[in-house]
């Protein structure tokens, strides 16, 4: 009888030689999902629970809403002890959470006062919106009752732009703007213990960074990040979290600044992720690996009845990137997420080599979906810059001699999103409408400004005796 060897495809094979192609959370995290677990959740629910996911009960009072809400609490209360109990969170930090927890319907109603305080007037429209596809139920009508802790919602308002170019326009009507605000379900409470337990992410942060402090020197001599030295609880803000959505760059930043220059809001110690649009900071758009972009600060909500501020984290960002791209990066990040923790389990070089591959195809299909995105919105802003001109010659104002407007030039300036992924080249505006290329014609000074690479002079180098093709 032959013996039969059975061949071992790790024996010659050295897994610690492949490294890592890209730290997923270091390289294409998506900061602040609005979904906590959304793969989980996709994985684990049934289609018709995604689909009714964050959607309010309709056949409920608000009576009966409000106490769903009181049950969750109890259950939330009982978990924070439990915790405690068990010596992962201490007192300071278990007080802390029972008081986002303890009446969940009643923090809802000061985060929904604190939001409609903030643009000076109630929505003119409360929505549905599925957050794992983007669906708006535009048909359904909802109130006030159906926007708790356990939904997913959509605010919109009608506000005045006084900030806004169009304004300067001889005989114009004051500018009027569409803001939603997408309110998020309140973050689980095992979630939000995980952040901010002993041993837990902040914890662990803090530690690192605490770690790099030499005998006898202080924080400032040791050169410490301050913003990692805070303690988990100082940290932890986004257990009640919304984002602010509006049609243009210089909206989000007007609402962005308003809010902290009137008090409504606290400003994040990280910068804004776009940069200010402007090209100077070219460095900084590359190290972007996944182009991803939003400013952030913290709504003050302040609670009458347990006389205390509470903070809920706040994205700013751009109708078309939400939809056009981070609800469907999100599951590119978790994705590859996952493949990294397959990635340091594997055995063999080969498994390695292919999950690098894998994880480095996610992030390119961030970068095309983020790119795609800000394609649609500067084309959109171009549609603003041609609607300008037709305002400007209905109101009498003359053109410049090649037809363009000192106005529009700076709406471009202001809005156009700078690329950091996409090149311009001789064909960038050739598969355009022909509206496009007019705008770009007579805008071109502007428009070039706003890409971090021009490659149109570019010629390769061909050697005089390569072979020639046909």
């Amino acid at each position: 009888m032959k013996n039969h060897m059975v061949y071992d495809d790790t024996e010659f094979s050295d897994p610690h030689s492949v490294p890592l192609v890209l730290d997923v959370e270091q390289d294409i995290k998506i900061p602040l999902d609005t979904i906590d677990d959304r793969k989980e959740i996709i994985e684990q629910m049934k289609p018709q629970d995604l689909e009714e996911y964050g959607r309010p009960d309709l056949a409920l009072s608000s009576q009966q809403l409000a106490a769903t809400h009181k049950l969750d609490d109890i259950k939330n209360l009982k978990i924070i002890t439990e915790s405690f109990e068990r010596g992962e969170i201490d007192e300071e930090t278990r007080d802390f959470l029972y008081a986002y927890y303890c009446d969940s319907n009643q923090i809802y109603d000061d985060f929904k006062q604190s939001i409609n305080d903030l643009f000076g007037v109630k929505p003119k429209s409360i929505k549905y919106i599925n957050l794992l596809d983007g669906y708006i139920d535009n048909e359904t009508a909802y109130f006030e009752e159906h926007v708790g802790p356990s939904t997913t919602m959509v605010y919109e308002y009608e506000i005045d732009a006084p900030w806004r170019l169009e304004n300067q326009i001889p005989n114009s009507q004051p500018a009027k703007i569409t803001i939603s605000v997408i309110m998020a379900k309140m973050k689980d409470v095992s979630r939000a213990i995980e952040k901010v337990k002993i041993g837990g992410k902040y914890d662990l942060e803090r530690r690192k960074e605490l770690s790099k402090l030499m005998p006898g020197q202080n924080i400032e001599e040791a050169g410490l990040d301050k913003a990692k030295l805070r303690t988990p609880i100082q940290k932890m803000k986004d257990i009640l979290r919304c984002t602010i959505l509006a049609p243009r760059y210089d909206d989000i930043v007007a609402l962005y600044n308003y809010s902290l220059n009137n008090n409504y809001a606290t400003k994040s110690s990280r910068p804004s992720k776009y940069l200010d649009n402007d090209v100077k900071n070219a460095a900084a758009f590359f190290k972007n690996a996944k182009n991803y972009r939003d400013m952030k600060n913290y709504l003050h909500i302040d609670s009458i009845t347990q006389q205390k501020r509470f903070f809920s984290e706040v994205q700013y960002k751009t109708y078309t990137q939400f939809f056009r791209a981070d609800i469907k990066t999100h599951l590119e990040y978790e994705e590859a997420r996952k493949l990294q923790q397959e990635f340091y389990k594997a055995l063999t070089e080969g498994d390695k080599k292919l999950l690098n591959s894998k994880i480095y195809q996610h992030l390119l299909n961030i970068q095309k979906l983020n790119s795609k995105a800000f394609e649609q919105y500067n084309l959109n802003i171009l549609r603003d810059v041609r609607r300008m001109e037709d305002q400007l010659k209905l109101s009498g104002v003359k053109a410049q001699n090649d037809g363009s407007y000192d106005l529009c030039r700076q709406l471009i300036d202001a809005n156009l999103l700078v690329r950091s992924s996409m090149a311009l080249t001789d064909d960038t505006f050739q598969n355009c409408p022909a509206w496009v290329k007019d705008i770009y014609n007579r805008y071109a000074y502007n428009i070039d400004k706003k890409y971090l690479v021009d490659i149109r002079g570019y010629k390769p180098y061909i050697p005089k005796n390569a072979p020639k093709t046909r």
